[in-house]
């Protein structure tokens, strides 16, 4: 029987996509290798999973606690390796899923539980396994090396790239945005008299409304865009303002400068890990930024080397990232 990965994750309104789009990155490197199924649950934003994907849906009625035997029933532990992003599946879970005899690789940015997953896999700059708590047998694919990049990006990697002029911004907080920053970054921009045109892009569950009154003529507002549409939008931009996020590490394969913070505990690890490589323009905590705040941290922005940020985002990641993890989940 061949062997067959499941792919777990959540994603909606009030968690973001983040989890369900890393995933995606890893799924994009591995389906040409392997058979697979994306489960998720019933309370999911499922649109935004590519229909080339199978499906398996988790009815809503099964609980965190009740789905590692709902897992076991539904699927064989001789044939399934289970990889998961997200913070419901927690040392409980973990332990669960191990005791059902199945192969767990855990994707993580928190480093906040004891990790009883085979494999975890933490794409931040910087991290060392150290920070865990974990059971003997865990291994780590730890750092940029192992980054959850979509192929698109992979293949900007050994491109290379020259400020010419910083005029056009491209702004992106993510699927949910749910401090609607993208509307307090876009406004301080509309201030900005540096700036000419504006590309903004909306994840699947942004969901506030006031964004769509702005109707200037140098705003283009794009929401649910394909990955080929998402890479042409932000190289055609000559600068960029973005969370730490998965958003981070795609825009610093296209290689552009990047004013970047973090609004929720997850971003923080991969914050300081471009921090401490001067590979941003930093802006630390932007949860409660207001207009002024965006409008001050982008006139700092204006006086800095922008050569100096991209010559040191060339080498955060190289070009073996895909045969990487190929080899690493062909191991488990």
């Amino acid at each position: 029987m061949q062997k067959e990965i499941l792919f777990r994750a959540d994603g909606n309104s009030e968690i973001g996509l983040g989890h369900l789009y890393r995933l995606f990155s890893l799924i994009e490197m591995l389906k040409e290798h392997f058979k697979f199924t994306f489960v998720s649950s019933e309370t999911s934003t499922v649109n935004i999973i590519p229909n080339s994907y199978q499906l398996k849906i988790i009815p809503s009625q099964i609980t965190i606690k009740e789905e590692p035997e709902w897992i076991s029933k539904e699927f064989d532990k001789n044939n399934t390796l289970l990889i998961a992003d997200g913070y419901q599946f927690n040392s409980s879970y973990q332990r669960k899923i191990k005791e059902k005899g199945f192969k767990f690789v855990y994707i993580d940015d928190l480093a906040s539980e004891h990790m009883f997953a085979d494999l975890i896999i933490n794409h931040s700059p910087n991290i060392t396994s150290q920070i865990y708590s974990a059971e003997p047998y865990t291994k780590f694919a730890l750092g940029t090396k192992y980054a959850l990049l979509r192929p698109t990006f992979l293949d900007l990697i050994a491109k290379e790239k020259t400020v010419q002029k910083i005029d056009k911004a491209f702004v992106c907080f993510g699927g949910a945005d749910p401090y609607n920053l993208t509307l307090k970054a876009t406004k301080a921009l509309l201030k900005t008299p540096q700036v000419k045109k504006i590309d903004i892009v909306l994840g699947g569950a942004y969901s506030h409304k006031e964004i769509y009154t702005l109707t200037q003529k140098n705003i283009k507002i794009y929401q649910n865009i394909s990955e080929e549409e998402l890479m042409k939008t932000m190289v055609t931009s000559n600068f960029a303002i973005a969370p730490a996020s998965t958003i981070l590490y795609e825009l610093c394969c296209v290689k552009i400068p990047v004013l970047s913070g973090y609004y929720v505990n997850n971003q923080k690890k991969i914050y300081n890990g471009f921090a401490n490589k001067k590979a941003i323009f930093e802006m630390g905590n932007m949860k409660d930024f207001s207009i002024n705040s965006f409008e001050e941290q982008i006139q700092l922005f204006f006086k800095i080397d922008f050569q100096e940020l991209i010559n040191r985002q060339k080498k955060i990641f190289d070009q073996n990232i895909k045969n990487r993890f190929c080899k690493l989940i062909s191991s488990l």
